[in-house]
């Protein structure tokens, strides 16, 4: 009945499912765009050796760029959503100059094309912990757990659809996904800029929360896990 009574609440948090989108557009997209990475690259004339190197360059990347990534956002908590929207936008950017390497809109450079898909691939999965944190602050009185298993299905899902959408392609036409990645990463970055912040990880941890930024239904539930409500009249007066 918790379960339920809860499942129920996070469909109303609107700005919790753009969240969700944020991280499903791009570690869902990235994680199927894996599967075709190096055919792909096969396609631009890079051989499948340099294109697993590249892919493995990349993957590596995305380790260190989450502990520095989730380390911004603990030393600036209040800019937590600057800096998502910033590092996805530049995330996209970086991948589409990437592709339009790939696709010869560009001169080629090797060089360009292995520090586009690393700086891509950092600025994109090191937002993770950022994500995973504004999921928590958006939905509020809902179990993190709960709330971290909808964005993992979110990925889950969003990865299926994009191997899915794979398999209906021909092999010889498999670059046309370098259109849906970046397509999806600029979602993403709208995704991310629509998101509206009421509360923070901090005002949480502190066992403060104003009235006016609760819906009333999930009051109950929030002074029962010990979180002391300040019931901020002021909030009526305007």
């Amino acid at each position: 009945a918790v379960v339920s009574t809860q499942s129920t609440g996070l469909l109303r948090r609107g700005h919790f499912w753009l969240v969700v989108a944020a991280f499903s557009l791009t570690t869902g997209v990235f994680n199927g765009y894996g599967m075709v990475l190096v055919a792909v690259l096969q396609k631009s004339e890079i051989s499948e050796t340099t294109a697993g190197y590249i892919g493995f360059a990349a993957l590596l990347s995305s380790v260190v760029a989450n502990f520095l990534i989730g380390g911004l956002g603990a030393v600036f908590p209040s800019r937590k959503k600057l800096l998502v929207v910033s590092f996805i936008g530049l995330g996209t950017i970086w991948l589409a100059v990437f592709v339009g390497e790939i696709e010869f809109w560009l001169p080629r450079s090797m060089p360009l094309v292995w520090v586009m898909v690393v700086l891509g691939v950092m600025s994109l999965t090191g937002c993770a912990p950022l994500l995973f944190d504004q999921s928590a602050e958006a939905s509020l009185s809902v179990s993190e757990e709960l709330s971290s298993t909808v964005m993992v299905m979110g990925v889950q899902v969003t990865s299926m659809v994009f191997t899915g959408i794979i398999q209906l392609i021909p092999d010889d036409q498999k670059d046309k996904l370098n259109y849906v990645l970046v397509g999806s990463f600029a979602l993403a970055t709208l995704s991310a800029a629509l998101y509206r912040p009421t509360l923070t990880r901090e005002r949480i941890n502190a066992h403060s929360i104003l009235v006016e930024d609760l819906d009333w239904r999930s009051i109950p539930q929030i002074e029962h896990a010990g979180v002391s409500v300040d019931w901020d009249f002021r909030s009526f007066e305007r």
